[in-house]
């Protein structure tokens, strides 16, 4: 079924003038709008719908804005109504000025041209566009004469329209200029009138010179006027120039100068033809002025020793019949650069200035080692902001100058002020001995212009440095408990040859200490805990004393040490002079020490087993050195103690450098033999001393052990010495059938003279020989080869050190010589003093020896050795200290692939 069609209404003519002006409107707001969107800018828009609780969205329109030009120039104008009225006289030129402005959305080029219209009386005799980069409406030096303008969307520039007039001429031009986009379509409708003048025309200049001066500086301004007209004026011109808009310039008193008519002044309130003592402005009037005659009006202006460096413009005006007319010249106010440098207070050095007393300062004595400051002030006299670098000169060997912002902070250099601004500061000379007086020159020196200023401090005579030398004791010394009373005695004596004023001693208690009393008395300031003694004077020559008693606090714990210092400052002494340190170590715990023997009872021959334990029962850690003293015919058996061997000396037993934490037990067990010369009672006593991080001295311990010999009395015995030279190939110390090779021939050496040869198996042996200690010695032209370390070894290994009792065996291993072996690989580790060797060795039954030999140069605490399996899994090998040369060796079943060991070590 169609539907009907729906009627249309006929449209009303005013109906129709609405519609038509509504889209006319309509089209000017989207072109306005599309016009100020950037070319090439996409708008996206996208409609939704909410529907039963679900939103659709429609599809996405895109819409992309494209470029439009358009131009507009202002003011606007018509023939009947012109926008602007410039006034010549024929041959003259006139200036029409302009905005143009790009209301396009991208960037364009508009040609420029001028439109006459047609009710003109005359045409022009030449046109010219400039651009008016100032925009101050006139034709200035520079500004070129354009045909086209290139403009940004939204930006804008300022035209002048120069209009030259024919002569003769009369009448008015209507003329405008135009602007077009690159498409044609443009801004017409600027008319401008230019009218030529008939009777009196007013002609403006000024010259101002010079074109830049400094603040201070005078500036001659001359005015002129010229009636350029056909007619006199027949009444009254003045010729003008507004003082008061320039700001940091004034006029000169006394200055103003006119070839004709009366000079009047600005007084702030009216003009007056007495000058006034403050000139807001000037001007010349003339009664009449006449055709072709001119005037002539000259004045000084003074720049203000503060004024700021721009740029200043002035306008002259002239006004009567003719006018007005005005010209306008500007002037550069320079910066001002200046510096000045002198004592605190006074960096112009007034009355006398640079140079003078008044820039001098002197301290007539000082003391080596100390720091003396003179204050400065440093002031930035110019109009503008500077940065000043600061030296000295004149200053001789072992003296340093430094610059301070105050006693503490450096001052950074070079030194930045604003306009006008001025800094105190401190220069500090400090000399490391006397020397002879010397005047150190301080220069500050602009870093823009090279503008520089002195000021000069001298010092009259430096003194050594040990004219006073504060000593401090404390009694008692040394390691003390906690709750006693200490005693300290501190002097001086002023050997200086001068006199010492404001002399004050400080003594700064530690916080472990509580005050008592002191003599003579002290300000004693709880707060700060300490002492101040105020003398005032001291003369050359005269000693001082004091003694402050104090006590350590009960709760002060171990291992605290209490330090005091005092210090003697005087006028002469700024920083002081620190006496010595005294130090005072405290501990109050005990080291405690047991010492056990077994057996009790023991017969020649027989091992004792000794057991040592220290203990530190302090809350603070401790070394302990624990030193054990065997009674005669006991003999220590090398290689026993655990966790670490003993140092030997004159027969004492030495454990050094152990650490003990708090509450920590250390034990060390050995092992001693029983030989001839023992007593029937065998009294063996160590004493275990300690000390703190502190350095506190501990007080030592000493434990007895005793052991009784079953034997009343201890014959000779005679004993056999036995054992074989050899070459060790695997370094084990250990003779090793099949591996080993024996050294025959070798000769061996007792000192009662008595030798042997070594056989075929290289064996040896000395038959019944007294018992007792025996020195064996190798005949190295016998076995040139170096021996490997054993026990008993002494000085280069070629001696041993045995003790001989029954049958005692000492071999001498050898080290064998390249090629002996057949080394299937080996592989070397080095690692700061430690080094490693590891080979791996073919033995006659298929199996494969591996030996480690270890050598340090220095002590290794905790040493480990990890020497990886071929098959997985590892041998490790842990010593507790380590020096000198070890030799490891084990065997290795299956294939011998040699693996990588890893060392290890802890450093104390």
């Amino acid at each position: 079924m169609k539907r009907a069609p729906r009627p249309r209404l006929a449209t009303p003519p005013t109906a129709k003038l609405s519609a038509a002006l509504l889209a006319a409107l309509l089209t000017a707001l989207l072109t306005a709008a599309f016009a100020a969107t950037p070319a090439g800018t996409v708008i996206s828009n996208q409609a939704s719908a909410l529907v039963e609780g679900r939103t659709y969205y429609s599809n996405l329109v895109e819409t992309v804005i494209l470029p439009v030009c358009s131009v507009a120039i202002t003011p606007d104008g018509t023939p009947a109504s012109p926008a602007q009225t410039a006034n010549t006289i024929a041959g003259g030129t006139a200036f029409l000025p302009y905005l143009i402005t790009n209301n396009g959305n991208t960037s364009s080029t508009f040609n420029l041209s001028l439109l006459r219209d047609q009710s003109s009386d005359w045409v022009p005799a030449d046109t010219t566009f400039y651009l008016d980069n100032n925009c101050n409406g006139q034709v200035d030096s520079g500004e070129q004469a354009v045909t086209s303008v290139d403009l940004d969307a939204d930006a804008s520039a300022c035209l002048i329209v120069a209009v030259q007039t024919p002569d003769p001429a009369s009448g008015d031009l209507y003329i405008s200029p135009v602007a077009a986009c690159p498409q044609g379509q443009g801004d017409q409708n600027n008319f401008g009138r230019v009218h030529i003048l008939s009777g009196p025309t007013l002609a403006v200049s000024k010259d101002v010179t010079p074109n830049q001066v400094l603040p201070g500086g005078l500036i001659r301004v001359s005015l002129s006027v010229q009636n350029d007209g056909d007619a006199a004026t027949n009444d009254t011109v003045y010729l003008s120039d507004n003082l008061a808009a320039l700001s940091g310039v004034s006029y000169e008193p006394s200055s103003a100068l006119a070839t004709s008519g009366n000079i009047e002044y600005f007084n702030g309130s009216s003009w007056v033809a007495q000058e006034p003592a403050t000139v807001s402005g000037i001007r010349l009037v003339l009664d009449n002025l006449g055709p072709a005659e001119a005037a002539v009006l000259t004045f000084y202006m003074r720049v203000d020793d503060d004024a700021q460096p721009r740029v200043v413009e002035n306008r002259a005006v002239a006004q009567g019949p003719g006018g007005p007319a005005e010209a306008v010249d500007d002037f550069e106010i320079l910066p001002k650069h200046e510096v000045f440098l002198g004592p605190k207070g006074n960096p112009r050095a007034l009355p006398g200035g640079e140079g003078s007393e008044y820039d001098r300062q002197e301290i007539p004595y000082v003391i080596a080692g100390q720091k003396y400051c003179f204050e400065h002030t440093l002031e930035n006299d110019s109009t503008v902001a500077d940065s000043f670098d600061l030296g000295v000169s004149g200053l001789p060997e072992g003296v340093q100058g430094s610059f301070y912002l105050d006693s503490n902070t450096p001052l950074e250099i070079p030194v930045e002020l604003e306009a006008g601004e001025s800094i105190d500061f401190l220069f500090c000379v400090e000399a490391s001995e006397p020397v002879p007086p010397f005047t150190a020159d301080i220069k500050a020196v602009s870093t823009t212009t090279g503008n520089e200023n002195h000021t000069y401090d001298k010092v009259g005579q430096v003194l050594p440095a040990d004219g006073l030398v504060p000593s401090k004791q404390v009694d008692p010394q040394g390691t003390v408990t906690a709750g006693t009373e200490l005693t300290y005695t501190l002097q001086f004596e002023n050997d200086h040859p001068i006199d010492l004023t404001n002399v004050v001693v400080k003594d700064q208690l530690d916080g472990h200490l509580e005050y008592i009393s002191s003599n003579p008395p002290a300000n004693y300031n709880s707060e700060q805990h300490s002492l101040e003694w105020e003398l005032g004077s001291l003369a050359s020559g005269t000693p001082w004393s004091a003694t402050v008693t104090v006590k350590v606090k009960e709760d002060t714990p171990d291992d605290v040490l209490v330090e005091n210092t005092f210090s003697v400052l005087a006028d002469q002494l700024p920083d002081g002079v620190d006496s010595n340190t005294t130090e005072t170590p405290i501990w109050s715990s005990q080291l405690l020490l047991e010492k056990q023997v077994n057996p009790a009872e023991a017969h020649l021959g027989d091992l004792l087993h000794y057991v040592l334990k220290a203990h530190n029962p302090s809350t603070a850690a401790m070394t302990v050195t624990i030193t054990d003293t065997p009674a005669a015919g006991l003999l220590y058996v090398a290689g026993s103690a655990v966790p670490a061997e003993p140092e030997q000396k004159d027969g004492q037993l030495i454990w050094k450098a152990i650490t003990l934490a708090p509450g920590e037990t250390i034990t060390i067990e050995y092992d001693m033999r029983v030989v001839p010369g023992a007593s029937q009672e065998l009294v063996n006593v160590a004493i275990a001393e300690g000390s703190s991080n502190s350095g506190a001295a501990i007080a030592r311990s000493r434990a007895i052990a005793k052991t009784r010999i079953a034997e009343e009395v201890f014959l000779p015995k005679r004993a056999t010495i036995i054992g074989r030279v050899f070459l060790d190939a695997d370094r084990d110390g250990k003779f090793d059938e099949g591996t080993d090779l024996p050294l025959a021939g070798a000769r061996l050496l007792l000192p009662n003279g008595q030798q042997v040869l070594t056989d075929a198996l290289g064996n040896y042996a000395f038959r019944n020989v007294d018992a007792g200690i025996w020195e064996i010695t190798l005949d190295p032209a016998t076995a040139p080869f170096s021996p490997l370390p054993q026990p008993e070894a002494m000085d280069d290994g070629y001696r041993h050190r045995v003790s001989a009792w029954g049958v005692t065996v000492s071999d001498f291993p050898l080290v064998a010589p390249a090629g002996l072996i057949e080394a299937v690989r080996g592989t070397s580790l080095l690692m700061g003093p430690m080094r490693l060797d590891k080979q791996i060795i073919p033995l006659d039954d298929g199996r494969f020896r591996v030996v480690l030999h270890l050598h340090s140069s220095e002590l290794l605490p905790e040493l480990t050795v990890r020497d990886p399996l071929p098959g997985g899994g590892e041998k490790s090998f842990n010593l507790p200290e380590f020096e000198g040369d070890k030799t490891i060796t084990y065997e290795l079943e299956g294939q011998p692939v040699l693996t990588d060991p890893e060392v290890r070590w802890r450093y104390p």
